[in-house]
């Protein structure tokens, strides 16, 4: 009988790494072992009357470090996927549903007449409701498609991270924000509409949650070259088809979302304090609830 012959198998892993490491649990206890290769495992070899001894200590090492190693911590609420579903798809929908009812900017409607984003009666007549109400309401199918099918999807995202309440009512701060900027910025007339500087405003929540978690410039540049990247997109389409592309609008979203995203991202207590259903509820509410009041302000 050969001394191959006297070692057995305690063990046999698919992953090179996890025995390697056995091994050296083995080593540290002076247990004599061999690793070899088989067609599609690892096999850790010893003498037979070390086998009751390499499997306790192999046994005792896993029982010890079963946490091993810990999961990453990462700051509250920041790029950390918890078990949420948003409904966005839901409330996106309820913009298409919007648009059915309002119909097309061209058609000269009662509700663009009350709710369009119009620097004059804002300014001159303080009907700052219509920074809200523009947001809800789209020129035309191919513009309120547009910012269903790309504002769907990064602010699912946004509130995969968030939660659907903070996340909803923080895309319609940074929207609102946007328009207030723009407004507040320019000096002739100016009319818009469009949930578009909302979803602008999304990206920069984004961008704003990364740069505070950790400078990266890859994890910033994501977002934030997707924003840009939408924005020079916009804008290259010139007057044909886009008479209304409100780039002020979509750059100020932008910006007044990244602002947001460190903001938010400054106070994770307040995230942490956040994660509550009952406390995601109330800020989906209350969006709605804004949204709503402008709406009745409007027709008031």
């Amino acid at each position: 009988m050969t001394e191959h012959d006297k070692r057995v198998a305690v063990a046999r892993i698919k992953k090179y790494q996890q025995a390697y490491i056995w091994s050296l649990v083995l080593q540290a206890v002076d247990i004599p072992h061999v690793l070899e290769k088989e067609r599609d495992c690892w096999l850790i070899m010893v003498d037979e009357q070390f086998k009751a001894a390499a499997v306790g200590h192999i046994a005792s090492f896993e029982q010890e470090n079963r946490n091993w190693p810990p999961p990453k911590e990462e700051p509250v609420g920041l790029f950390s996927f918890r078990d949420r579903q948003p409904p966005t798809l839901l409330l996106m929908g309820l913009l298409l549903i919007f648009f059915w009812v309002t119909g097309s900017w061209r058609d000269g409607g009662s509700w663009f007449a009350a709710g369009a984003v119009d620097l004059r009666q804002i300014v001159d007549h303080g009907q700052w409701w219509r920074l809200v109400t523009g947001l809800t309401l789209h020129a035309d199918p191919e513009h309120v498609l547009g910012n269903v099918i790309i504002g769907g999807i990064i602010i699912h995202f946004l509130c995969k991270i968030l939660g659907s309440g903070l996340g909803w009512f923080l895309v319609l701060a940074a929207g609102t924000a946007g328009n207030s900027l723009n407004i507040l910025l320019r000096t002739g007339q100016h009319l818009s509409v469009g949930f578009s500087t909302a979803v602008f405003g999304a990206i920069g929540i984004l961008t704003g949650l990364e740069l505070k978690r950790q400078f990266r410039l890859k994890g910033v540049l994501l977002p934030l070259g997707a924003g840009l990247s939408l924005l020079a997109m916009l804008g290259s389409g010139g007057e044909s088809g886009s008479a209304r592309t409100d780039l002020g609008a979509h750059f100020w979203g932008l910006a007044a979302g990244c602002a947001i995203g460190v903001l938010v991202a400054c106070f994770p207590v307040f995230l942490k304090w956040c994660n509550a259903w009952q406390r995601q509820l109330f800020f989906l509410a209350a969006a709605l609830v804004i949204v709503l009041g402008c709406w009745q302000l409007a027709f008031s």
